[in-house]
């Protein structure tokens, strides 16, 4: 009788272990998965002055050669009126502000964008951004869902590979909208000299991502009930022009150790077939190479 009971104790002990242990690997995952409290997402620096009952706000964001078009022109009027109000909310003394005057930067220097007459005496104008920006992502709506999953790879022959040493930047490549390229340009990313990866976590963060660096170059971003890993492997100028073995085989242990419902690598360099073959064998995991780059783009314009 005795030894019946001391083996239901054992029983039940190794059971409540199991459980512990089981209930512990679940607080493991949901905290390397879940955001952090307080991220909070890229603002470019921005300097306020009030000169003349003008309030000046000067943003540091990368203008085009061209100059602002209405859509940046206009995206940074709101964020500008959303600034002041803010500093009204918290009390600083703003009262005789008839005009809001905008600046961006061109070669270093400050350059008028915008500006907005006030029509009562120091009360700003509600001013809708032109495009819907750094959104929180719906939890029914994840826009890495759209990524077409059509196979674009092109071919290279031989002779264009050696060629191909020499990729232009992924900017000369890719067809932005221009509320696309405004947004980049509002988060301080230049499209005209940007890298594959500002190109990628600025469309993140543009489709409404939280996103949260892991400490080795990578992130996870979080959004619409999911979390992806994300990597890049950028191209360096001279180098082999196609993705490397030793490459995929790191984004995948980074992906198995992330615990995240997604991986992606994000590269500017073309794909091999070997990319076809871990997407087969693993679903979770998308290779956004150079020929995919466009259709990851339209993905998070449509959004």
């Amino acid at each position: 009788m005795i030894g019946g009971i001391v083996v239901v104790a054992v029983v039940v002990a190794v059971a409540l272990l199991i459980w512990l242990r089981r209930g512990q690997g679940a607080e493991e995952r949901e905290a390397s998965t879940a955001p952090v409290e307080g991220m909070t997402r890229r603002r470019p620096a921005s300097d306020f002055h009030i000169v003349d009952n003008e309030a000046r706000v000067a943003f540091d964001v990368p203008l085009p050669a061209e100059g602002a078009d209405p859509v940046l022109r206009d995206l940074l009027l709101h964020r500008a009126t959303e600034l002041i109000r803010d500093r009204k909310r918290r009390g600083q003394p703003l009262q005789g502000i008839d005009m809001v005057r905008v600046y961006a930067k061109r070669s270093g220097k400050a350059v008028e964008v915008g500006s907005l007459e006030l029509t009562e005496h120091s009360e700003l104008p509600e001013v809708a951004p032109p495009i819907p920006l750094a959104r929180i992502v719906a939890e029914d709506h994840d826009p890495l869902r759209q990524l077409d999953d059509s196979d674009t790879r092109q071919t290279i022959s031989g002779g264009d590979a050696a060629a191909l040493d020499q990729l232009e930047p992924i900017g000369a490549d890719i067809r932005l909208t221009a509320g696309l390229a405004a947004g980049l340009r509002s988060i301080g990313i230049d499209p005209d000299t940007m890298g594959v990866e500002e190109l990628g976590l600025g469309l993140l963060e543009l489709a409404g991502y939280s996103l949260r660096e892991r400490g080795d170059g990578s992130y996870v971003a979080s959004g619409g009930g999911t979390t992806s890993y994300v990597a890049f492997v950028p191209h360096q100028a001279g180098s082999y022009p196609e993705l490397e073995a030793a490459a995929i085989n790191q984004f995948l242990v980074g992906f198995s150790t992330a615990r995240t419902d997604r991986g992606l690598l994000i590269t500017d360099k073309f794909g091999p077939y070997a990319v076809y073959e871990k997407e087969r064998s693993n679903p979770s995991c998308r290779f956004i190479t150079r020929e995919r780059l466009q259709s990851f783009v339209d993905s998070i314009a449509l959004t």
